[in-house]
């Protein structure tokens, strides 16, 4: 009896002196359950709106950041009284200008870096005036990227994006805006109100062209109003029933709306009673024909235009899409002009472009054109001579009236010294004006600068000093003053 209880104690000591090993098998299967529950956690659980720490999301509470777009440089440029940027800067052009929801936008730039990627926003327009969307509105209400396109060789490129289907804004703002660079342009879109459905002779055409017009059911005599892809406002055209309360086929111009499928609607003013047609609104494109394609300050660019929306006014600006325009030209019935003109300021250098758009079809197009340096050419009376040489100059291309400043440096590193100044006639040409003489103490070169105070234009003159064989007593001239009249 004795035994048998001490066997029992015995094994009772050993179980608790070792514990029994865990095998690496266990370990590893250990492992791999703790990775896939940390990996469900971190799907499952945001996506039933649980956010656990550790398992990502960013911190509780916390919002996407919005985009901020960059603004244009402020235009600096004075043409025809308006402010305005200079060559080189940025710009973009929609087509179609007026937007139909839903619809697809072309994007077209230039002036950016070669190679650049350009990002595509559509956001509230900035412009002043322009009505501010609510702050709940949906996708429109804050800049959001829309296209992506990699500028070409020339700093060229073009980007396509589909137009929200809601809108809590008539007018949009488009910017585009280069990677990790400064390059940036903006374009208002503006979006066409209303749509309808109708029926005409023809299904298909373009702002301006013509096509006939049946309507029936309406009452005996009434006024008809007749709008193009909207039913509020003042009507395109009014008609007038017959007897029957009816419109045989009259023929009627298409009128400005947005580009694509929209509506003629028909509401007769009496009877209340509306009939409309379906039409599909083709694009314009417009076209310029510029001359010349260089020019100079203080010179006349001539342009005239075809392929806009009949009678409608055309803006023009200058390197710029939007904001204030420069002129506005009227078209004709055919939807052109032609014998505008503008005087190109000294301000402006260099590659240029004139921006066109129709005020009501907002269809625009864009040609460059190259302001030319001035060129002066310059001699005094005589190509050298000894010290006490009376010298005077002759100048040839320098701006048209234009007040010329002469200076001279007598020996190397020398400063320039102001010595004379002169004002150019119409044709940009002087002759024996100003007047200097050679100082005892020059070098063998007097070097002449002749500095055209509008055009910022200069043409030197290298005059020889012959050697003396000795010292010449010459007295020195008086600080030149600049007369009065002369300042440019």
């Amino acid at each position: 009896m004795q035994t048998l209880k001490h066997r029992p104690a015995a094994r009772r000591g050993r179980g608790r002196g070792k514990r029994p090993k865990i095998s690496r098998k266990r370990l590893l299967l250990a492992g791999v359950a703790a990775v896939l529950l940390v990996m469900l956690g971190r799907s499952l659980l945001p996506a039933m709106g649980i956010k656990a720490p550790g398992l990502g999301g960013g911190q509780p509470g916390a919002e996407p950041t919005q985009v901020q777009t960059k603004a244009p440089p402020p235009p600096t440029i004075d043409l025809n009284g308006v402010l305005v940027q200079g060559g080189g800067s940025p710009m973009i052009t929609l087509n179609p200008g007026l937007v139909r929801l839903g619809g697809t936008v072309t994007v077209q730039g230039s002036g950016f870096d070669k190679g650049s990627m350009v990002d595509v926003y559509l956001g509230p327009s900035s412009a002043p005036g322009q009505k501010k969307p609510a702050k709940t509105a949906g996708p429109a209400a804050k800049p959001q990227q829309v296209a992506t396109a990699k500028a070409g060789k020339w700093g060229q490129f073009t980007a396509n994006f589909s137009f929200p289907n809601k809108m809590t804004t008539p007018v949009l703002e488009v910017t585009a805006q280069a990677r990790g660079s400064d390059k940036v342009a903006k374009a208002d879109a503006s979006v066409a109100q209303g749509a309808g459905q109708a029926t005409l002779s023809a299904i298909v055409g373009k702002p301006g062209d013509t096509v006939n017009l049946t309507v029936k059911g309406f009452a005996p005599g009434e006024q008809l109003n007749v709008f193009w892809g909207r039913i509020t406002g003042d009507p395109t055209l009014t008609l007038k029933a017959d007897e029957g309360g009816s419109v045989g086929k009259t023929p009627i111009r298409v009128g400005v709306t947005a580009v694509g499928t929209t509506s003629l609607v028909v509401v007769g003013k009496t009877s209340g009673a509306a009939a409309s047609a379906p039409f599909q609104v083709l694009r314009l494109y417009p076209s310029i024909k510029l001359a010349p394609y260089a020019a100079k300050a203080t010179q006349k660019i001539t342009f005239s235009g075809s392929g806009f929306a009949p009678s409608e006014r055309v803006l023009v600006r200058l390197n710029a899409a939007g904001g204030q325009p420069v002129m506005a030209l009227q078209t004709n019935d055919a939807g052109g002009f032609k014998g505008a003109s503008l005087v190109m300021p000294y301000q402006l250098k260099g590659a240029q472009a004139l921006v066109f758009t129709g005020e009501q079809s907002r269809a625009a197009v864009s040609t460059g054109f190259t302001i030319l340096p001035f060129t002066p050419q310059a001699r005094t009376n005589a190509y050298g001579g000894l010290p006490g040489t009376v010298v005077n100059f002759y100048a040839t291309q320098f701006a048209p009236n234009e007040a010329v400043h002469v200076t001279v440096r007598t020996a190397k590193g020398a400063k320039p010294q102001l010595v004379a100044a002169f004002r150019v006639d119409q044709k940009g040409t002087a002759r024996a004006v100003g007047q200097y003489t050679i100082p005892g103490d020059t070098e063998d070169t007097v070097v002449f600068q002749l500095h055209g105070q509008r055009s910022d234009a200069t043409a030197t003159v290298n005059f020889k000093v012959d050697k003396t064989g000795g010292p010449v007593d010459i007295p020195p001239a008086k600080p030149y003053v600049v007369p009065k009249g002369l300042e440019n």
